[in-house]
């Protein structure tokens, strides 16, 4: 085994494992946990002599319970469920099984309108037990529909946190509903079963709303301040008590910043700095958004809140022979990482950065990147660049791609960070020039 291989294994598992089974394990659980409900349904019997659509409908509703209140637990941020998938993988699976869910739950009322025959079931007014069940769907899917969209409405990120936990009503609605309408309910194994999932909804809700904001996240200082270019920022952080938590390049961390004259929200932000580095660490934060704009004004020895370490965007969780990097704009941040990681371990696997900004004045960590060893390749990309300017011009496509890494892609591992729209057009030329899918590493978080 490399060297590099040795440095890479020292720092893919820093105190915790983050092994393939753990991730079939909880997949496993997942599925369990899911069909738990409507398994046991069945095996008390409570389903005999149905009719089709009466069985189709009820089954809806039990499955899309378990899964409403499986998005609590996903939502967790439970480290030992990031390890083996990243978080924006697991957040990308909570989109979508809140859609699936909230599929089933129209399906249900409709299966059970289809077995009798009366679709005026659907409207309000058939009684308390069932009004629970409809305002339970009404929420859930003025919940999804808002997450949905509410960028598009320009609604701050902190008002539509705040509106999102409380989806968790839902869960205690269809709870009510299913207790009142005293069917399958009237089976032990479901009572119980469905009485332990709220519990634990409202045990995982306190946890994530109370204990780890009071005692789940670690007290750091801003040590300093300094700014990388006309609109984009490094704070260094520096821990109150004890060392620095274990991570990896290209993590990311959930940030809340103290700071007097302003609003505490938590926001994630990637980790700069490389693990290499003792006692301290930082973020290197562009100003974009009505948060991000004050963050300059950020000032020394404000307190940091810090919840992290969170994401598997990282390089050493594989053995390449190169490096392909790929950054647009702040998209650099977690590359940055990687690229201080393989410097300060001496690492000498050739590296390619293809780095794409609007201007010269853009481009973050600029002297930085200069001074990287010769090993390490650095090629600028300027869409509206000055005259003066005597790099690459325009966007970071497959010609760009093949002319400054061609030789090389069929041994390059590629990491790729930028805003969506690049990330999709540079994904479909790297895919043009053969690289396979399994060597593409990217992270696509979103809410």
């Amino acid at each position: 085994m490399s060297s590099e291989q040795n440095v890479n294994r020292q720092y893919a598992k820093p105190g915790f494992v983050c092994s393939p089974s753990m991730g079939i394990l909880l997949v496993l659980v997942y599925l369990i946990l899911a069909a738990l409900p409507i398994t046991l349904a069945y095996l008390s019997n409570k389903h005999t002599g149905l009719s089709l659509w009466m069985e189709l409908g009820k089954g809806a509703a039990l499955v899309g319970f378990a899964i409403l209140a499986l998005q609590v637990a996903l939502a967790a941020r439970f480290k030992f469920a990031d390890r083996p998938f990243g978080l924006d993988a697991i957040m990308q699976f909570h989109k979508g099984m809140a859609i699936f869910a909230g599929l089933l739950l129209i399906a249900h009322p409709i299966l059970i309108c289809a077995s009798f025959g009366d679709f005026g079931l659907l409207k309000f007014g058939a009684g308390k037990e069932v009004n629970f069940g409809k305002a339970a769907l009404v929420l859930l899917l003025l919940t999804i529909l808002f997450a949905l969209v509410f960028r598009r409405l320009h609604v701050s990120y902190q008002v539509w946190r705040f509106l999102h936990k409380g989806a968790v009503v839902v869960v205690i609605l269809g709870f009510t509903h299913g207790l009142l309408m005293a069917d399958d309910f009237t089976a032990k194994g479901v009572r119980i079963c469905a009485g332990a999932v709220v519990i634990a909804v409202a045990g995982l809700f306190l946890y994530r709303n109370l204990i780890v904001p009071m005692w789940g996240r670690q007290r750091f200082r801003v040590l300093s301040v300094a700014p990388q270019t006309h609109n984009t920022w490094t704070l260094t952080f520096q821990p109150e008590r004890g060392g620095i938590f274990p991570y990896r390049p290209g993590q990311f961390m959930f940030l809340t910043l103290r700071r007097k004259g302003f609003r505490a929200e938590q926001h994630p932000f990637t980790i700069s700095s490389s693990p290499t580095r003792d006692g301290v660490i930082t973020a290197t934060i562009k100003e974009s958004g009505d948060y991000t704009r004050t963050i300059g004004k950020t000032a020394p020895h404000d307190v940091a809140l810090i919840e992290a370490p969170f994401g598997r965007f990282s390089l050493v969780h594989h053995h390449a022979k190169r490096f392909l990097f790929i950054a647009g704009g702040v998209g650099i941040t977690p590359i940055m990482s990687m690229l201080r990681f393989l410097r300060d371990t001496g690492d000498r696997r050739p590296v390619v950065l293809l780095y794409g900004n609007h201007t010269e004045r853009d481009i973050i960590f600029r002297d930085e990147l200069e001074a990287m060893p010769p090993h390490l390749t650095v090629v600028h990309v300027l869409s509206n660049p000055s005259e003066e300017w005597k790099g690459l011009r325009g966007y970071i496509a497959a010609e760009v791609i093949k002319q400054n890494a061609g030789d090389s892609l069929s041994e390059s591992d590629v990491y790729l960070c930028g805003p969506p729209p690049m990330r999709k057009a540079v994904l479909k030329a790297v895919k043009s020039l053969g690289v396979s899918a399994r060597r593409i590493h990217y992270e696509k978080f979103s809410i």
